[in-house]
């Protein structure tokens, strides 16, 4: 009886282990992905997008390996930053999963940068480094800095608040230029809005 549970013991920190790592290996895939198609920028004007964002299924392995495949022909469209919690991300233009294993996509089509309610989503992660995962720990005050590398337009965040996922409403468009960024709560039953109003637009400067 002693070895059956020094055995399940063993087993039990085992398969604790093979989660943790492979929670740990998502998620520098995911920078990887992300730093690849930053720093290879490559703008594109798409034609059609998904925007379904009840639809957006969990990040997966096989999205953040197929996606390797197609960087060139994703819809990228700008970078978002917010230097204090050293998140950078490509903008993807809709909600796919492709988009979304390599940046943050569009909440509506025809939105625009700087106009409006610009709203992205983006996945959580464990790391405070991949995707939407630092945005828990943005606080007010911070700026957050959206370009399609023409301009740039900063936003102040205003405000932070936990809903659930039924409060469709932040995403209403704005008369003043507002950014909202939306992410899964840590166990994904909530979501958490970030808000903010739009600082000043600058030319883009590399």
């Amino acid at each position: 009886m002693r070895r059956i549970r020094f055995g399940l013991g063993i087993l039990f920190i085992l398969v604790g282990l093979f989660f943790l790592s492979n929670a740990w290996w998502k998620d520098q895939v995911a920078v990887s992905n992300s730093q690849r198609v930053t720093e290879g920028l490559q703008l594109k004007q798409p034609k059609s997008g998904e925007f379904d964002f009840s639809a957006v299924a969990p990040l997966s392995w096989n999205d953040l390996v197929t996606v390797r495949n197609r960087f060139h022909e994703l819809p990228t469209i700008g970078v978002i930053s917010v230097p204090e919690i050293k998140l950078e991300l490509p903008i993807m233009y809709g909600l796919e999963a492709d988009n979304l294993a390599v940046g943050a996509g569009t909440m509506r089509p025809n939105q625009q940068m700087g106009l409006g309610n610009y709203a992205l989503a983006g996945h959580y992660t464990q790391s405070p480094t991949s995707l939407f995962g630092p945005l828990h720990e943005i606080e007010t005050g911070m700026s957050v800095y959206v370009t399609d590398l023409t301009h740039t337009y900063e936003y102040v965040v205003t405000s932070l608040e936990t809903v659930p996922p039924s409060r469709v409403d932040v995403l209403d468009e704005t008369i003043d230029p507002t950014i909202t960024l939306v992410t899964c709560t840590f166990d994904a039953t909530e979501r958490l809005i970030v808000k903010g109003r739009l600082a000043q637009t600058t030319p883009y400067a590399p």
